[in-house]
């Protein structure tokens, strides 16, 4: 009875232990996993066009490799400034690539994940 008991208490530790590690895997997706999902939830709120979803896709997938290149960085204010830097250029690439509507919905999305 007690091998059973040792039996499974050495499984439920094993699946509890790879549950955890698929979570923290889940949170550290690729940049281009995210842009996926976002050019995604972009087309949804303003129905792109293929070719508007792949310049999308691209200028999403740049902007998020660049955010992580900031992680190491140490200095708070660098990265605010380097941050804001990206938002902008990144709006100033979409707002070229979407018509006014859909520029309007993108921003409206932000709006959302942002509260």
């Amino acid at each position: 009875m007690k091998k059973y008991f040792t039996l499974l208490s050495f499984i439920a530790v094993f699946f509890i232990g790879l549950q955890q590690t698929q979570a923290q895997d889940s949170r550290q997706q690729s940049p281009e996993q995210v842009a996926k999902m976002q050019t995604h939830a972009i087309h949804q709120a303003a129905t792109l066009t293929g070719d508007q979803q792949a310049e999308t896709f691209y200028i999403l997938v740049d902007y998020h490799q660049n955010l992580k290149g900031l992680r190491g960085n140490t200095s708070i204010e660098d990265v605010k400034k380097v941050k804001a830097s990206l938002v902008e250029s990144t709006n100033a690439k979409l707002k070229a690539v979407l018509n006014a509507e859909q520029y309007a919905a993108h921003l409206e999305l932000l709006n959302e994940y942002s509260k």
